[in-house]
């Protein structure tokens, strides 16, 4: 058996509200694309509406000249070059103006021409499908949906001119209306000709919407239709308002920092158990939910700009922390959650068979809790939420718990217990992440370097937190749970110290991690970029992470790829073995920042800004490790999700970088 083809989506066009999106194909279309191709379809929450909305002109699509947009709008120009004009020129130009907001989907058509006087038809040819996303991210086709009848003339229309379908806890409900100036009445039928045949190649039961459309030159001819979608299970909603904007500014810097901002608003979500608690999606399409790592760190690199978000996401979080030990789920009390959605994650596995089965809600991370507390604790240092910190006190009590309780042993590591979770607990997830030099799979259980940070990091955050808020006379228990607190931040830097550092003959540098047997991973990784700032290194350590940061082995010019060249695994477009991670090259700027190293992150914050400029003023998910002294541009990595939290957020900190 051959592992699934995952759609690629570096050439795609999407536009989105959270918790809704639509993905059209790079000419513009939404229609199903062949395996492997790219996604398309109008998504809400978890599920796949609508897989197919498809406009032609008497009978022929518009060839395609070009799509615009960002953010919750796009606009696809055409021409409807079937209808011949006087001269060589087209004559006929198709205008969709597509645009999303939480919970519906709306798609304005303009025709003009140049021609005196045009009579035409329009025609929108719909499915619906309901797919879950993790049978789109497989490109496993799912059945088409009927639309509920039947209606007027068998038409499927409804009361009220709506035309609905619905699946289980989904409905989607079209309207057609003809109030546009210029435009016209919408008819509802089957893909049916008068034979019974299929019409313009559609399956038979297809419903399209047509206009009998009449323009002429300077007079266009307008139509429009929306649908609402509902999803009666989603555990996830649009987010009050608020988000932070950004000065226009026509320079890389400003265009990259103003367009991630416009991102970050279309990906802002909260919950229905927490639903005045703002945070981000993780990322489009795949990851439209709760994410403990990634919702975490997206909050932490925008702390400056945004304590709100960084409460909400607190708060949020707390609200699913684990409350028993469940290895199916991997939850443990005091634990973050990984991820949360409305229903089980199923995605086949490759030739051996393999099946990754995530419940609901799911806690396989080793480093949630830990962010979460360094988040806590910096949002308590900005002075700006006391209210939320303090209510989040006992969360705080039971998260410090587990980091002890985990790091027990001596360094924090995970397994996944289960068989069916992931086999890589970390933000470098896939399953050939944790290698050696020479290529070789780490067994578990893993230690990861950074996560040693984080846990050193979050230890000290707690404990001054404990201490500070403990009531004068009082507070025994939190004085003593500060106190252990900090004796095992002091023991795990002296481990780490004496068993992660490895050297190459070039240098000491700290390895990726311990593998279950104690030994280091010994290539280079990008993973060291995350120990800067969080106190864990020396003056002396942080300098020699930064020089092997900057160097030729893992700075690609464009940003730091996640595996040093010199591994016998590293291949530029490995998913995380030698991929250059947006978010990643943030964080290590951040730290760069906070441990005095000016010019160092400013060299490799205009890295990332060059890497933007190759795609769109965008910061995508993943690109190529490929170096700039190799390719003029960035080159993508083509199944990259877009837009991605950490990855826009870590704008922000590109900029800060460079003085903006």
């Amino acid at each position: 058996m051959s592992a699934p083809l995952q759609p690629s989506l570096h050439r795609q066009h999407v536009a989105l509200a959270a918790p809704t999106q639509i993905w059209l194909g790079p000419d513009g279309r939404l229609a199903p694309e062949p395996p492997g191709g790219g996604v398309t379809g109008v998504f809400h929450a978890d599920t796949r509406f609508l897989d197919r909305a498809l406009v032609m002109v008497d009978g022929a699509e518009p060839q395609p000249v070009g799509v615009t947009g960002r953010g919750p709008r796009l606009t696809v120009d055409g021409l409807a070059r079937n209808i011949p004009g006087p001269t060589l020129d087209p004559a006929v130009r198709v205008r969709q103006h597509w645009s999303v907001e939480p919970g519906r989907v709306r798609h304005r058509i303009e025709l003009s021409t140049s021609l005196p006087r045009l009579e035409c038809t329009l025609t929108v040819h719909l499915s619906a499908d309901f797919a879950p996303m993790d049978a789109v991210r497989v490109g496993r086709a799912a059945d088409t949906v009927p639309p509920e009848g039947p209606g007027p003339q068998g038409s499927g229309m409804h009361d009220g001119g709506g035309l609905a379908w619905a699946h289980g806890e989904h409905r989607a409900v079209l309207t057609a209306g003809p109030g546009l100036p210029g435009g016209g009445a919408a008819n509802v039928t089957t893909a049916l000709d008068s034979d019974g045949d299929d019409t313009d190649g559609f399956p038979t039961g297809h419903p399209a919407l047509s206009w009998r459309a009449v323009l002429g030159q300077g007079e266009p001819f307008r139509a429009e239709w929306s649908v609402a979608l509902e999803d009666a299970g989603a555990v996830v909603r649009a987010a009050p308002d608020g988000g932070v904007e950004a000065e226009a500014r026509q320079d890389a810097v400003g265009r990259l920092v103003a367009g991630s901002l416009a991102e970050l608003a279309g990906l802002r979500l909260a919950t229905a158990k927490v639903p005045d608690a703002p945070f981000l999606a993780a990322g489009a399409p795949w990851y439209f939910t709760l994410f403990g790592r990634d919702s975490l760190w997206a909050a932490r690199l925008l702390l400056p700009l945004d304590t709100a978000l960084a409460a909400g996401t607190l708060r949020t979080l707390a609200a699913y922390q684990g409350q028993r030990h469940d290895p199916s789920s991997a939850e443990d009390p005091g634990k973050i959650p990984h991820e949360v959605r409305a229903r089980e994650l199923v995605i086949d596995g490759g030739p051996g068979g393999d099946q990754l089965r995530l419940p609901p809600v799911y806690y396989g991370s080793v480093d949630s809790t830990l962010l979460w507390l360094c988040l806590l604790g910096e949002l308590w240092r900005t002075g700006r939420a006391p209210e939320v910190v303090r209510a989040l006190l006992p969360a705080a009590r039971g998260a410090a718990d587990w980091l002890l309780a985990a790091g027990a042993d001596g360094f924090l590591a995970y397994r996944d217990e289960s068989g069916h979770g992931l086999s890589n607990q970390g933000w470098k997830d896939s399953a050939d992440a944790m290698q050696f030099l020479d290529g070789r799979r780490a067994e578990g259980p893993i230690a990861l370097a950074e996560v040693q940070a984080y846990a050193f990091q979050a230890a000290h955050e707690a404990a001054a937190l404990f201490e500070e808020l403990r009531e004068p006379g009082g507070g025994a228990g939190l004085r003593e749970q500060a106190t252990a607190l900090r004796d095992f931040a002091a023991g795990l830097r002296q481990r780490f110290r004496e068993q992660f550092w490895v050297d190459d003959g070039a240098g000491p540098f700290p390895a990726m991690a311990l593998d279950g047997a104690g030994t280091p991973l010994d290539p280079p990784g990008s993973n060291m970029g995350h120990l800067l700032g969080t106190g864990l290194l020396d003056a002396h350590e942080a300098e020699r992470v930064v020089e092997r940061l900057t160097g030729p082995e893992l700075f690609s010019g464009f940003g730091i790829r996640t595996l040093s060249t010199a591994a016998a695994g590293y291949w530029p477009l490995s998913y995380h073995c030698g991929s250059v991670w947006s978010h990643d090259t943030g964080i290590a700027i951040r730290g760069l920042l906070a441990d005095g190293f000016r010019t160092e992150a400013a060299a490799v914050a205009r890295g990332l800004v060059r890497a933007s400029e190759s795609f769109g003023h965008s910061l995508p998910e993943v690109f190529s490790g490929e170096g700039s002294e190799e390719a003029d541009r960035a080159l993508p990595y083509p199944s990259s999700c877009r837009p991605q939290a950490w990855s826009a957020a870590a704008a922000l900190v590109a900029a800060q970088a460079l003085g903006r």
